[in-house]
């Protein structure tokens, strides 16, 4: 099996890796990615059957099993501790660590009757989670001149999504925080803020899981590209980002949305 990786872009050997929310979309992609390039990785999401699958997926492809840790960090205060300490136990080190689960609000408007209740559930998730990981995680990443990636949105530049933004202005703002605070200690933070991409986020949005997948189209309109990417893409940009050619890279918001953001036009709007 190890012949099928002499030619591997990036050499992830040795290294282990902890990604949130990998039980579909961009985080399941990264974790994939990273494994193909040599990192035992841990998985972990609320969906017991869809981390099975992405681990026997990994499995079959480098032999390897990944740690499969089931949970929601929404809800349960406990699991970011567990997630680093099993992590340390079962492969001895920690040297990736991406905050990806995230969610969103179906109805993100002052309308909303609970808008409150639901962006504190937001808010825990998008910022509060990843900050806690990122703490959790800098003994070990110190020991490794680790990094940490944070999957953020382009949405955090405009109010696209009012307060989706807002929570992921504050994870851009984590990210830069955290590059300049743990620099000194040779841990690295970057952030991937990617636009419209082909996942299951939709239904985190009251959307169908297949929303970005059946709109396509319409999404692609609002780049300049005329494309929505899928996730594997920005598991390439992961990838790069932990590795040692991005070795000088750190507190950088790197947005990946077709030139959405920058192209002249009204945003949508259902």
């Amino acid at each position: 099996m190890t012949a099928c990786f002499r030619n591997k872009k990036y050499d992830f050997d040795g290294k282990v890796a902890l990604i949130t929310g990998s039980s579909a979309g961009i985080g399941a992609a990264i974790a994939y990615q990273f494994a193909e390039y040599g990192a035992n990785v841990v998985i972990t999401g609320r969906n017991l059957e869809e981390l099975t699958r992405i681990a026997q997926k990994i499995m079959k492809k480098t032999d390897r099993e990944p740690l499969v840790i089931v949970g929601d960090l929404q809800t349960d205060q406990q699991l970011p501790s567990k997630l680093i300490d099993e992590t340390v136990k079962k492969f001895g080190r920690l040297d990736i660590l991406v905050n990806n689960a995230g969610t969103g609000i179906a109805d993100d408007t002052f309308d909303n009757p609970d808008l409150i209740a639901e962006f504190d559930k937001m808010f825990e998730l998008n910022v509060r989670v990843p900050l806690r990981l990122c703490r959790l995680a800098v003994e070990h990443l110190e020991k490794t001149h680790g990094n940490i990636i944070n999957i953020s949105s382009n949405a955090s530049a405009e109010p696209i999504l009012f307060t989706y933004s807002m929570s992921k202005a504050a994870l851009d703002m984590l990210t830069k925080g955290a590059a300049q605070d743990l620099g000194s200690k040779g841990i690295r933070v970057n952030s991937i803020n990617p636009g419209p991409t082909i996942t299951s986020m939709g239904r985190c949005l009251g959307k169908d899981v297949d929303h970005f997948e059946k709109s396509k189209d319409k999404f692609a309109k609002f780049t300049i590209l005329n494309r929505i990417p899928y996730p594997e893409e920005m598991a390439n940009l992961a990838s790069f980002l932990a590795s040692n050619d991005g070795a000088n890279i750190t507190g950088a918001i790197i947005v990946s949305d077709g030139g959405m953001l920058v192209k002249k036009r009204q945003y949508f709007a259902e």
